[in-house]
């Protein structure tokens, strides 16, 4: 049949988000044991499915390393054996730490709002039972986001529409250099996953901006190509996480 040759010609981007990593600890990017964990049942559900990739690739930072590592060592042990990862800076995450490092109390200075949000955060952390800590941050971080895609931090770091074109440019590399058919696997951050979505569905930036909060360690999102289309058939599942300890956001 005709829609079968089509699906044969389809090429799978499958984006893994790194399992947890080391929040408050002396590495943030070491995967937690938590993440190790993640990563390892997800190679085993690999390997049960009988999943194949032909490339497998990981952004450069710790946390992408170690949850490809960890994965290949899970499916390795259920019987697959996974190609090594290529490391790939194209799926790099956005510079979220370096924002909130460097770009803060200068835009407190000039910006309310901000100042406001950052005396709110310094109050939840100096809080000793540390209520509204969570909330406290997430507003900071996403009034810097929305700055950041407004382009205010663009002479201090990585401006958006250029980690947005990194991205794209790193997919459409990995599927033209894999061919039609083929199966890959690129492990990265939350933001790259958000801006694959982007790419699929055209959205406006704060709305993939808002993807990336959602998504979970070490889960699966999964893109179909063909020329000229890009189309989104799975987003942050997790059904190799059956124990609910082990499905986390940071």
């Amino acid at each position: 049949m005709w829609y079968a040759s089509l699906a044969v010609a389809m090429s799978t981007l499958v984006l893994i988000r790194h399992g947890q990593a080391s929040l408050g600890g002396a590495d943030y990017d070491v995967l937690s044991a938590r993440g190790i964990e993640q990563s390892r049942r997800l190679g085993g559900y690999l390997a049960a499915r009988g999943e194949r990739f032909d490339v497998i690739v990981a952004g450069p930072l710790k946390r992408h390393i170690g949850t490809a590592e960890a994965l290949r060592d899970g499916a390795r042990e259920a019987g697959l054996d996974l190609p090594a990862p290529t490391i790939h800076p194209g799926f790099d995450e956005f510079p979220a730490l370096e924002i909130l490092a460097t770009c803060v109390d200068d835009l407190a200075a000039r910006d309310p709002e901000i100042a406001a949000l950052q005396r709110d955060f310094h109050a939840a952390i100096a809080d000793e039972a540390r209520r509204g800590f969570r909330r406290a941050f997430e507003h900071l971080f996403q009034a810097m986001m929305r700055r950041w895609i407004a382009g205010a931090f663009d002479d201090v770091v990585e401006p958006y529409a250029r980690f947005q074109e990194r991205v794209d440019g790193a997919i459409d590399a990995l599927l033209t250099a894999a061919g039609r058919g083929a199966r890959i696997a690129a492990v990265t951050s939350a933001g790259p996953i958000g801006a694959a979505v982007r790419k699929a569905f055209s959205l406006a930036p704060w709305d993939a901006m808002r993807a990336t909060f959602v998504v979970h360690n070490a889960s699966l999102t999964e893109l179909k190509h063909r020329p000229g289309e890009l189309t989104l058939t799975a987003f942050n599942g997790v059904p190799h996480l059956d124990d609910p300890a082990l499905i986390t956001l940071r």
